[in-house]
């Protein structure tokens, strides 16, 4: 969304001219895809009104808002955002009530983003299809010969949460009542709020990532999610690297870590870790089960 947000006013309009927000929204719901990448993990990963994992010393703005409001609603027919800020787990309620139905039963059918705490748990989701895409309610296989590596990047810029408000083309008709509508966004990025050290850039709060992807995302299950004996009762290993999402594929390193792996060396890759998904790791709060019941 952030490089959408980003486009100056030339391009904006002639990117309405040929499809308005209505059309692109239409279209990209209809693509299954892009309804999987809806973060999973709830605020025991993306954090609540107060903090998030990867929140850091110097913020104001605490991640764990997903959406915020410079103006938020009043609860009047004229606005459709909410009274206060939304974090995970209220954001996508927000985006199911400003959707058609046929898109609310089709992603709440096909995909799951909540978190197994026990083992139980994780074993009685192995029968649910809807979990199997969602590392926190499943488990890897039952393989302990599998090795699992994980190159990612850090260190760039990346969305991380976002600043709403009212789409002036749609909210004035529409009211804040979306239940049976027709699925119009009825409301927009505030590409107008911006602070001064880019922290929000354009209605997008930036994060660390890899310029496209948030480091959590990429780094949480390689560096505690799958240590979790619920998640990785085999125990597969591996190890995890680090690099710089499309352009790590022409890295000279990542080419030297690929050719050790398929050549049967991957035992011999060492385990580095350059970011500080570590620390936001340790934040996350989901446990092991097992650590408690010791």
């Amino acid at each position: 969304m952030r490089d959408t947000a980003q486009l100056n006013a030339f391009a904006v309009y002639g990117l309405e001219k040929f499809l308005s927000r209505q059309e692109r929204a239409e279209i990209f719901r209809r693509m299954p895809g892009i309804s999987s990448m809806l973060p999973i993990g709830g605020e025991a990963v993306w954090g609540d009104h107060t903090s998030a994992p990867d929140d850091r010393p110097d913020q104001n703005i605490t991640y764990g808002n997903f959406i915020s409001f410079q103006q938020p609603g009043n609860g009047s027919a004229e606005s459709s955002t909410p009274s206060h800020n939304l974090t995970m787990d209220q954001a996508l309620p927000f985006l199911f009530d400003h959707t058609q139905q046929w898109y609310r039963d089709a992603t709440q059918q096909a995909y799951s983003r909540g978190v197994a705490h026990t083992r139980k748990v994780v074993e009685d989701n192995q029968h649910i299809p809807a979990k199997w895409i969602n590392p926190l309610e499943t488990r890897l296989p039952l393989a302990p010969a599998m090795k699992i590596f994980c190159f990612y990047g850090f260190g760039k810029p990346t969305e991380r949460a976002y600043f709403y408000r009212d789409d002036p083309a749609t909210s004035s008709s529409s009211g804040n009542n979306t239940a049976g509508g027709n699925g119009d966004p009825r409301v927009m990025i505030d590409t107008a709020f911006s602070t001064p050290n880019t922290f929000v850039d354009r209605g997008v709060v930036m994060g660390e990532g890899d310029g496209t992807v948030n480091l959590l995302s990429t780094g949480y299950m390689c560096n505690k999610g799958w240590k979790m004996k619920r998640y990785n009762p085999a125990g597969c290993a591996g190890g995890p690297n680090t690099g710089d999402h499309v352009d790590i594929l022409g890295r000279s390193s990542l080419n030297d870590l690929i050719l050790r792996i398929a050549g049967g060396q991957g035992d011999k890759i060492e385990n580095k870790v350059y970011s500080d998904i570590m620390m936001y790791a340790d934040r996350v709060r989901i446990y092991d089960d097992e650590a408690e019941e010791a």
